[in-house]
C-alpha cells in the first residue's frame, strides 16, 4: 500500500478502507505538505458490461473473466486544482479493467474540447499522480493507458436530477436513469461501496449506453447493463478520512482471492 497519495487519489487508490458515510460540503482542510489542495462539486455517470449490481463495488470479481467494459463520465460543476479553476470541467474514460488477465486491462480518455490549456495541465498533472498512487494495483484496476484526446461533448443532468446522460457525437452515448422500486419516492441507493467519489450512488437503468470508435478500435453495445449515477462532493479534508476509493479491493488471485468470476459458475453449472 501506498505511503502518500496524490490529489488523483479521488479516482483510484483511497487513503484508508474506513467507511466514511455520504460525503458532504465540508469546509477544505489544509493539505499535507507535498500535496495540491483542491475541491470539486460534480457529478458522475458509470455503466458497465455487468449486470446489476456492481460486483467490483463489493470488492467481487466482474461477471466476465475478461473484465469489466465500462464508461465512466465525470463533470465538475465548481471547484479548482490548486490555482487552477475546474469549473465546466468533464471527461470520460472508456477501457476494461478487472480483469483476469491484467495484461488485457486498458483505459482511454476524454477530454471536453471547451478545456483551457490550463486545465488541461492540471488534469495531466493528475494523470501522472494517479499512475503513481495505483502502484501494484495499476494493471488490475485499469491497465494500460491507450490514449487521449480533445472532442466535443454534452453532459446532461435532468432537473429533478434522476436522468444523466453523455454524449460524444459519432462515438459515445450514455444515459441512465434512477431506479425507483414500487411504492417508493426515492431512488434505490447502495452505501458502503467502493467508489472513486465518494460510498454511495443511486441504482439506474442504462436506457442507452453505446461506443464505437474507429481511431483505437473498439466497440460495444452495452445498453440495459448494470448502471449508476451519483453527485459527489470532494476535498482534501473528506480525502484524509479515507474510505474513499479502490484501494481496498482485493478481488483476484494476485491478492489471494482464488474465486471464481460469475460465467465460471454458469460454465459449471451446466457440466
Amino acid at each position: 500500500m501506498m505511503k502518500k497519495l496524490g490529489v488523483f487519489a479521488i479516482l483510484s487508490i483511497a487513503s484508508g478502507c474506513a467507511s466514511t458515510g455520504r460525503p458532504s460540503p465540508k469546509p477544505e482542510a489544509p493539505p499535507p505538505p507535498g500535496e495540491v489542495a483542491f475541491e470539486f462539486h460534480g457529478s458522475r455517470i458509470i455503466g458497465c458490461c455487468c449486470p446489476s449490481p456492481c460486483p467490483c463495488r463489493l470488492n467481487k470479481k466482474p461477471y466476465h473473466c475478461h473484465g469489466c467494459d465500462h464508461t465512466d463520465a465525470v463533470r465538475i460543476d465548481t471547484g479548482h486544482l490548486g490555482k487552477t479553476r475546474m469549473d465546466g470541467f468533464t471527461y470520460v474514460f472508456i477501457g476494461r479493467g478487472f480483469g483476469e488477465d491484467t495484461s488485457k486491462n486498458w483505459v482511454y480518455c476524454y477530454v471536453t474540447d471547451k478545456a483551457t490549456d490550463e486545465q488541461m495541465q492540471a488534469f495531466q498533472a493528475m494523470l501522472g499522480d494517479m499512475v503513481k498512487s495505483m502502484g501494484v494495483k495499476a494493471p488490475h484496476l485499469a491497465g494500460k493507458f491507450v490514449g487521449m484526446r480533445k472532442v466535443p461533448m454534452t453532459y446532461t443532468v435532468s432537473v429533478d436530477k434522476t436522468e444523466y446522460g453523455v454524449t460524444i457525437p459519432g462515438i459515445l452515448e450514455l444515459k441512465t436513469k434512477a431506479i425507483f422500486n414500487p411504492g417508493h419516492k426515492t431512488p434505490v441507493v447502495s452505501t458502503g461501496i467502493m467508489d472513486a467519489f465518494g460510498d454511495r450512488f443511486v441504482h439506474a437503468d442504462c436506457l442507452v449506453h453505446k461506443y464505437k470508435d474507429a481511431e483505437i478500435n473498439y466497440e460495444w453495445d452495452l445498453t440495459g447493463r448494470q448502471s449508476n449515477q451519483a453527485e459527489f462532493v470532494l476535498n482534501n479534508a473528506i480525502m484524509a478520512k479515507g474510505g474513499i476509493g479502490w484501494g481496498c479491493w482485493t478481488s483476484h488471485v494476485d491478492f489471494g482471492d482464488t474465486g471464481l468470476y460469475a460465467e465460471q459458475w454458469k460454465d459449471k453449472d451446466e457440466k
